[in-house]
């Protein structure tokens, strides 16, 4: 499947150069463009990208046919395979739901349906300009469905350590509150890694984080999601455990410019006697310990 084919730039001049894509136009912006390609007024297809004048990598649909976009297929490494396929379903509606997993994780909801049959008229003019065919996005998604399907559920039936780190890991930013002599101090997080039955996080040696955690080991660390917010209460224990770190590198390759798990700065903890709670305002809290 190729996304990502044609600049924004290109497929600007296409249309310029092209009298029927020029009647299709709804909106043209620095790093977008909106078109009608049934001619109900109404935008079907915007092309987008990241950055100004790059490739394309987001194709944003709509396959309702009321106005808005419900259909998302991002490819952001630019590899040609879809780093997110997103759904979003009318509110209230049975046909669809909003599953969303993005960063490297290939995934994304299955169960188009018959929605995908309204964007039969616009396959051609998809597969002639920019690669992308209807077929190709079906036999992506059939591919991946038990991937998918078992990922879902392994997230839905999760239970003790496992369900507190799919909820960071989902929430993507939670915050870590220590103390500093007689001063709380806090701060957002995102590193987070389940290796051998422990709950990890990373930091750096040269911060004040770790110099804070060294001299009182325990924190407590609160997340929001969807309605719900995660406290846990800890003792971080200091691992010099070489997997742990390649790991922890591998799933957030982002860090790779800053840690080497062979450096002497590189620093992760796992979570010792832990106490978490689930809260929200609609349900009795729920308490997990590790």
């Amino acid at each position: 499947m190729e996304v990502r084919k044609i600049g924004i730039r290109e497929a600007k001049k296409r249309i310029k150069n092209d009298p029927e894509l020029s009647k299709m136009l709804i909106k043209s912006g620095w790093n977008e463009i909106s078109l009608d390609l049934d001619s109900d007024g109404m935008a079907d297809v915007c092309f987008a990208s990241t950055k100004l004048g790059r490739k394309i990598d987001t194709i944003a649909i709509d396959l309702s046919g009321n106005g808005e976009f419900n259909l998302y297929v991002h490819d952001l490494d630019g590899n040609g395979i879809p780093d997110t396929v997103l759904y979003a379903g009318d509110e209230g509606s049975e046909e669809g739901t909003v599953v969303a997993f993005g960063g490297e994780v290939e995934l994304g909801f299955i169960n188009l349906g018959v929605r995908v049959a309204n964007l039969l008229v616009a396959e051609d003019f998809m597969n002639r300009e920019l690669g992308l065919s209807l077929a190709d996005l079906a036999a992506y998604l059939k591919m991946n469905a038990a991937i998918m399907l078992a990922e879902i559920e392994k997230r839905q039936e999760a239970t003790g350590i496992e369900k507190v780190y799919y909820f960071l890991n989902d929430a993507q930013t939670y915050y870590l509150a220590t103390v500093d002599g007689k001063q709380a101090r806090v701060r957002p997080f995102g590193t987070i890694l389940l290796h051998d039955g422990k709950l990890y996080i990373q930091t750096g040696k040269s911060k004040d984080v770790s110099k804070q955690i060294a001299a009182d080991p325990f924190v407590e660390l609160c997340a929001f999601m969807n309605g719900t917010w995660l406290r846990i209460a800890c003792e971080l224990v200091d691992d010099d455990n070489h997997d742990a770190k390649v790991e922890m590198l591998e799933k957030m390759p982002s860090l790779k410019a800053m840690y080497n798990p062979d450096d002497d700065n590189m620093q992760v903890f796992y979570m010792k006697d832990a106490t978490a709670t689930f809260s929200s305002f609609t349900a009795e809290p729920e308490v997990i310990q590790f």
